[in-house]
């Protein structure tokens, strides 16, 4: 049985490999900071339209126009 003597084998393998596990973390990272992003403009466009309620206002109207009409 022949017993193989190949030096620098998990060097090669390493650079081949490592650089792609990086590649994959650092796009997780990134599509996690987009999906933040994205939630925190969502988040920030209902909170405008709960201070504008406008079913509130025409309620008010509606009521506005009832008493005074």
């Amino acid at each position: 049985m022949r017993k193989w003597k190949v030096k620098g084998s998990l060097t090669v393998e390493a650079a081949l490999v490592v650089p792609l596990v990086l590649f994959c973390i650092l796009l997780i990272l990134n599509q996690g900071i987009e999906l933040y992003e994205e939630v925190a403009e969502t988040v920030g466009k209902q909170e405008m339209w709960e201070e504008f309620n406008p079913a509130g206002r025409f309620r008010k109207f509606e009521l506005l126009d009832k008493v005074a009409g």
